[in-house]
């Protein structure tokens, strides 16, 4: 059995997504966005590009930093679900981007899915 990594945009929860990278002061960061969403971040930031100077690359990630997520495949209609029952449940959190593990677990418990296979 093929296991399917998808990547899902940290903005919308459209999948295709990839990481983008950025810095800004001392501090880096990743964001999952579609190719459409990172055009709009490179269109936003154009003018500050234009006039900027480039630094040397980001330091390679501490051996203890958190491994790449690997979002649940799931369809547009059972995240809708899944939040629905979360808020229901009680479980607090954004109403954009992706489920939070812990509230992806439990919802799995509670309903029997195993999404191990």
């Amino acid at each position: 059995m093929a296991i399917r990594t998808v990547v899902e945009s940290d903005l919308s929860g459209k999948p295709d997504a990839a990481t983008v990278t950025f810095g800004l002061g001392d501090t880096w960061y990743e964001v999952d966005l579609t190719p459409e969403e990172k055009k709009d971040l490179e269109d936003a930031l154009q003018s500050y590009l234009k006039v900027s100077r480039k630094a040397g690359p980001p330091s390679p990630p501490a051996p203890s930093a958190p491994k790449k997520r690997i979002v649940p495949e799931t369809t547009v209609e059972e995240r809708e679900t899944i939040r629905e029952w979360a808020k229901q449940a009680g479980h607090e959190f954004a109403e954009r981007g992706r489920i939070p593990k812990k509230v992806q677990k439990a919802y799995d418990e509670a309903h029997g899915i195993d999404r191990s296979k």
